[in-house]
């Protein structure tokens, strides 16, 4: 828990020096990237659901700046579900390694909140705005994006897992499958958090 307390710290005072979109320089006001993942054509594009249905903002300085305000939702969302997953993690092991059923309607009800939050966190980045460029090669960010797939489908699983565990307590297989899974979800998840923290 102190790791996680420190990782929060230290998480909020990076997210706090992020720079604000009106400090670029851009060339090219009204133009979109050529190499626009698939996913923001779908929403973004020339022909895009946002823009056919007349709700993309009028130009896109504004659009970066609305990029620019759920990216920032989007990483105190993501720190916020990572205390609250380690929490969760601490409460699923308890209730297994020392028999301890008083956790459970709290692991439950929090699994429900944290699930909530992922979702909205997730779907924050998915529907924002297309950056101003999409660089070639590895960075940080696209580390970030692989190691969202990851967790992604881990937190679909979680709870199905977590379901089977509960209805049969007395059979060790369901949890070490509900472990494992909730396990490397919440590794992929811590790393693709810290990794923001890298320039």
């Amino acid at each position: 828990m102190k790791i996680i307390l420190i990782i929060l710290f230290f998480s909020f005072s990076f997210s706090e020096e992020q720079p604000t979109v009106k400090s670029f320089n851009y060339s090219s006001i009204d133009s979109l990237p050529n190499n626009m993942p698939f996913s923001k054509k779908i929403f973004w594009g020339k022909q895009g659901l946002f823009r056919t249905l007349n709700l993309a903002p009028k130009s896109r300085i504004q659009e970066l700046n609305l990029r620019y305000e759920m990216l920032q939702l989007h990483q105190k969302l993501g720190l916020i579900n990572l205390g609250l997953m380690g929490v969760q993690m601490y409460l699923g092991s308890d209730m297994y390694n020392n028999g301890n059923r008083n956790y459970s309607s709290s692991h439950r009800y929090l699994g429900y909140s944290t699930f909530s939050i992922y979702m909205t966190t997730a779907g924050l980045q998915f529907f924002a705005p297309p950056a101003y460029r999409y660089s070639k090669g590895y960075s940080s960010i696209k580390i970030h994006k692989y190691l969202s797939y990851v967790h992604f489908i881990g937190m679909w699983f979680i709870p199905i897992s977590g379901y089977y565990t509960a209805q049969y307590p007395n059979d060790p297989k369901p949890y070490r499958i509900h472990r494992n899974i909730s396990s490397i979800t919440f590794s992929a998840y811590t790393l693709a958090f810290l990794v923001t923290l890298l320039p």
